[in-house]
């Protein structure tokens, strides 16, 4: 017979642990919500909010921390802009700009008039699974707490970030995430949805709190941030440049795979009946950019290969068809004309054996040379001009009823970057 006395015993552990987690939660929120606040951008003609975010003290003389995307309208137009934070008890005040991490998505700002309360940044990282809470004001709805469980460092990226299993929704940006002894162990920065969430390690706040400290100079925005932007691309480069690339099949060609974890790729094939080419794609792309405005990202490297081919085609129609299919190309990040220059291409058309590059084998001399069109293109960063938007696209037809389309975009390289980027690019291309 069931042993319903140790059924209830099991239901009245698990009420009491239910209400404990409750009441440590309520207690969590009770001991530290006077150090939280609502960052508001203010947009200065109408003196009306342009934006939320949320915001957190960290020392006794007003420093708080954010995500930068939460102040960078006020960072890009100080003149239309301007930054208050709001108490959960309802003081309102003024927010100076100190100091910024835009490859992590951090800005450090001290009150006009600092608070009482601030919490402290955890030296320890928290255990795989251990409970930790996000804190943030999700749509305007005031300041919420939300539990969830630590998951380590997310890997596929560029750039490092916690994995937190918890709904961070739209207002919560730069918030705390705290374990259970109050201490911060990341910020909140981004969410995927279906409780899939990400945050910035504490230790990169704590690396801008020293260069804070350190500075013994007026900040110059531009001059920080172009800074960050060069070191950051140099530390992608190399690591793409010392991977073991791996090539791949895709049709009759060999082209670049997975280069490092942080650059993930996919496949996909159309044949269709009424389409007389059938594609073959392979498309790979770093999972995350660089913020610096809401029409302006960086930081991206994608690649991708089309292989086309046709049985029933004249080769001019051929040609005519793949032309058309492949002229919808543009870069993979966003930049407006205040941003960038226009782009400046060089084409160059060549005729090269079949298997791209090394001796030929008597057998491969028998056949035609693969004619290639390149185009590589380039746009300079108007604030940082020594960083550029890179665009290369190759078109490679044998003459007969096959092709290779191949593009890249790194965004936010410089030119020795890019050239280095592109030369092993193309030698690692191959036609069977």
């Amino acid at each position: 017979m069931p042993n319903f006395s140790a059924h209830f015993l099991a239901w009245v552990l698990f009420c009491f642990s239910t209400l404990a987690l409750a009441q440590g939660y309520e207690q969590l929120y009770s001991d530290y919500r006077g150090s939280l606040y609502q960052i508001r951008l203010i947009e200065k003609s109408s003196n009306s909010k342009a934006g939320l975010g949320s915001g957190f003290q960290i020392s006794a003389d007003g420093l708080l921390a954010t995500n930068y995307h939460v102040v960078a309208q006020a960072v890009s137009d100080p003149d239309k802009y301007i930054l208050e934070y709001l108490s959960t008890d309802g003081t309102k005040g003024t927010l100076e700009l100190l100091d910024i991490d835009v490859v992590n998505d951090l800005a450090l700002l001290r009150q006009d008039k600092p608070g009482e309360e601030y919490l402290q940044l955890a030296t320890e990282t928290p255990k795989q699974g251990e409970t930790i809470v996000s804190l943030g004001n999700p749509l305007d709805l005031g300041m919420t707490l939300i539990p969830g469980t630590y998951n380590g460092i997310a890997g596929g990226s560029f750039y490092d970030r916690i994995h937190f299993a918890g709904s961070i929704n739209p207002g919560m940006s730069g918030g705390p995430a705290i374990n259970t002894r109050g201490q911060v162990v990341g910020i909140n920065v981004a969410t995927a949805g279906n409780q899939v969430s990400f945050l910035v390690p504490v230790d990169k706040l704590i690396n801008l709190l020293k260069h804070f400290h350190q500075r013994n100079v007026a900040l110059d925005l531009q001059k920080v941030t172009y800074q960050q932007l060069l070191d950051n691309q140099q530390r992608i480069i190399d690591s793409i440049l010392e991977a073991d690339w791996q090539r791949r099949s895709l049709g009759e060609a060999k082209v670049v795979g997975e280069i490092v974890p942080a650059i993930k790729c996919w496949g996909n094939s159309e044949e269709d009946s009424d389409n007389p080419i059938k594609r073959i794609d392979k498309g790979c792309t770093g999972q995350d950019v660089i913020f610096l405005s809401d029409d302006f990202n960086t930081g991206r490297v994608e690649y991708e290969f089309f292989w086309l081919e046709s049985e029933g085609l004249l080769p001019a129609r051929f040609y005519a068809e793949y032309e058309h299919q492949m002229s919808t190309f543009y870069p993979g990040n966003s930049a407006g004309e205040e941003d960038v220059t226009n782009f400046r291409c060089r084409q160059n058309f060549t005729s090269q054996p079949r298997n791209g590059n090394g001796p030929v084998s008597k057998p491969e001399r028998s056949k035609k040379p693969l004619i290639s069109r390149t185009s590589y293109c380039v746009r300079r960063y108007k604030n940082f001009p020594d960083l550029y938007d890179i665009f290369f696209l190759s078109l490679s037809v044998d003459q007969k009823n096959r092709a290779l389309v191949s593009h890249f975009t790194l965004s936010g390289f410089t030119r020795e970057s890019a050239d280095a980027f592109a030369e092993k690019f193309t030698s690692e291309i191959q036609w069977h």
